[in-house]
């Protein structure tokens, strides 16, 4: 048997998947079908609900809490200190370049410590960081 490829995903991921992107629900299934793991890191799940609240839309807010009571989570809590040591780390080699937010830095942090792949539509965003896998599932 072969050893579960786990994924956490990116906030823009989430989102496609919740609009209906074919191809994002297409690799989102096909990971699922393959027995691999799905996580939802707590920074994705603050951007997710932060955005809804913000514009107003319940309905999609409803539909987002089934969504992630589906799927296991990555939480930002006191287990974490790795994972803000791993976010102090990746500061601090971008700081010199291109910086990127802190939310991805933690989602990105998350993934690292946690030993997934990111899901992500912003691969040169994310493709700086050292140690960081990462897919996708915009494209076939």
């Amino acid at each position: 048997m072969l050893t579960p490829i786990k994924y956490c995903l990116d906030t823009n991921v989430i989102s496609d998947f919740m609009h209906g992107n074919a191809t994002v629900i297409k690799n989102w299934n096909t990971a699922l079908n393959d027995d691999n793991l799905i996580f939802i890191p707590t920074i994705a799940y603050y951007e997710i609900v932060r955005g809804l609240k913000a514009a107003g839309k319940t309905r999609r807010l409803r539909d987002f809490h089934a969504l992630y009571s589906k799927f296991r989570h990555l939480f930002f809590d006191r287990d974490s200190y790795e994972v803000i040591e791993k976010a102090t780390d990746i500061y601090d080699q971008l700081h010199r370049g291109c910086q990127i937010e802190d939310d991805d830095i933690f989602i990105a942090a998350t993934a690292i410590v946690n030993d997934c792949t990111l899901v992500t539509a912003n691969i040169r965003h994310f493709e700086r960081v050292d140690g960081l896998k990462l897919a996708n599932w915009r494209e076939n």
